[in-house]
């Protein structure tokens, strides 16, 4: 875990900057999943790069034998981030496990009430009564 992480002065435009170039990116494995979309809104917020190695997989095989050995998205998210928290905690910037059904999904805070991450057609948004857990980014 980082127990250091600070967000950058500039923080909002870097991770405005990601949606951006994100918005209309479809989902593939390893590049725009939504375990990287969560670390590399961290990474522009923060600066610091908690998942380089998740950055490997091309593959959904590859993603969940990865998601298995580290206990599923919150077991990657908690080690790198420390102990999740109330999603009323949450503020903009932060990840969110969130509920598809019988599936989860990582996702970063942004305005309001609304947490963004990868869909098959580029970035889609779901409300955070959707969200199961939430964990501080700096």
């Amino acid at each position: 875990m980082i127990t250091d992480l600070q967000r950058l002065p500039d923080w909002r435009l870097y991770l405005d900057a990601v949606v951006h170039e994100r918005l209309n990116r479809p989902f593939c494995w390893g590049i725009q999943d939504c375990a990287l979309w969560a670390a590399d809104c961290v990474l522009a917020i923060t600066g610091q790069d908690l998942a380089p190695d998740l950055r490997g997989h091309r593959t959904a095989r590859q993603a969940l034998q990865t998601l298995r050995l580290r206990g599923g998205l919150f077991g990657i998210a908690s080690a790198v981030l420390g102990p999740a928290v109330s999603v009323h905690r949450a503020q903009e910037g932060d990840v969110l496990l969130i509920g598809i059904g019988k599936r989860t999904a990582l996702g970063v805070q942004l305005h309001g009430a609304l947490a963004v991450g990868p869909g098959m057609h580029g970035l889609c948004a779901v409300p955070n009564r959707d969200a199961l857990c939430a964990w501080k980014v700096g």
